[in-house]
């Protein structure tokens, strides 16, 4: 950038946010204005003497107050569907009032739904019934709207964000595979894990803050290497110096799927009607605390439905147009997005 622009993140604190902040802090690019919903979360951030601000996309007095002065804004806060629709909403309604000169819309691959085949911007949405998904195609319709009035608008559609700081692709994967209940989902687990390193989709995004060719686009941002889901785990796992992972046949896998559904609603149910109760019988009794401990641990370590869906999926995200249009080149395989991902989960003690 050849003036130093003032950017805005919000969700600032979260994976692909606090890296975006820092990356930006660290190699001098911007004026960095990491856009926090609590104090709480901060304290990654708080690493670095970044200016850190109060922006909850759900309070327009807050989002206001965070934008005022910047002139980029980079939107990566997600949540439950009421942040992802109205809290788009909100940061829209305000980057145009304000005359932001660019926004940075994360979006997501679940864009798509369902999929299998090459799928490149040109293919549509397609709804599933699953709240994040649905959720960001809510948002990023908003988004087209808001760039028809004038918003100078990009939007990022990442695949499966993995490396240090990622809790549902690092440090959940981690904690199945110690767990001994992991293993290779035959017959679910040869679907494409489309994986991109998080510092690749850094990357992306500052390739669209520069370009001026990026206002009005969609680009997907993948890695640089595709394979199977049963891939990732056996690497994952071989990475972890864990003994061999065991096939799980299609059978064995939807009927622990097909257990672990009502168990989960159930869990979920009572804790929340018993949360105070079950908290006391916690402390008190240590039987009664093994068998919660072990009732977690399967919920945790076994794949639902969800899960079997995904790793199914026959599904390759080009990203051909970023390339050609933005100059982007993927660095990281998934070899050194692991070494480098399990090189910070020892550094936290989260795994041996």
């Amino acid at each position: 950038m050849a003036d130093k622009e003032t950017i805005l993140i919000t969700g600032a604190s979260g994976f692909i946010g606090g890296w975006l902040a820092e990356t930006l802090y660290l190699n001098d690019l911007a004026n960095v204005r990491a856009g926090i919903r609590s104090w709480s979360s901060a304290a990654r951030l708080a690493r670095s003497p970044l200016e850190i601000v109060p922006c909850d996309v759900m309070d327009k007095k807050q989002i206001t107050q965070a934008m005022t002065g910047a002139t980029v804004v980079v939107h990566c806060a997600m949540g439950s569907r009421d942040a992802n629709v109205q809290g788009t909403k909100n940061m829209l309604e305000v980057a145009l009032k304000l005359g932001v000169k660019r926004f940075v819309h994360l979006s997501t691959i679940e864009v798509y739904g369902d999929v299998s085949g090459e799928i490149d911007e040109k293919s549509p949405y397609q709804y599933t019934g699953r709240e994040y998904g649905d959720s960001k195609i809510e948002a990023e319709k908003l988004c087209w709207k808001f760039y028809e009035e004038g918003l100078p608008l990009t939007v990022l559609r990442p695949s499966i964000v993995y490396g240090p700081f990622s809790e549902d692709w690092v440090v959940r994967i981690a904690h199945k595979l110690q767990s001994g209940n992991w293993g290779l989902f035959e017959g679910y687990g040869e679907g494409v894990c489309n994986l991109v390193y998080v510092a690749d989709v850094v990357s992306s995004i500052l390739l669209v803050i520069r370009h001026e060719h990026a206002i009005g686009e969609v680009f997907n941002i993948n890695g640089p290497e595709m394979i199977t889901w049963n891939q990732y785990f056996q690497r994952f796992n071989a990475a972890l110096g864990l003994p061999e992972l065991k096939v799980m046949s299609p059978s064995g896998s939807k009927l622990r799927a097909a257990i672990l559904q009502p168990t989960k609603s159930s869990a979920k149910f009572i804790l929340n009607h018993f949360e105070s109760p079950l908290k006391k019988v916690y402390e008190r009794f240590r039987g009664a605390r093994m068998v919660m401990q072990f009732a977690e641990k399967s919920i945790r370590t076994t794949a639902s439905f969800t899960d079997l869906n995904l790793y199914n999926r026959d599904a390759i995200y080009l990203t051909s147009k970023a390339q050609e249009m933005l100059g982007y080149n993927p660095r990281f395989g998934v070899d050194t997005g692991l070494q480098l991902s399990i090189s910070w989960l020892k550094h936290l003690g989260l795994v041996d």
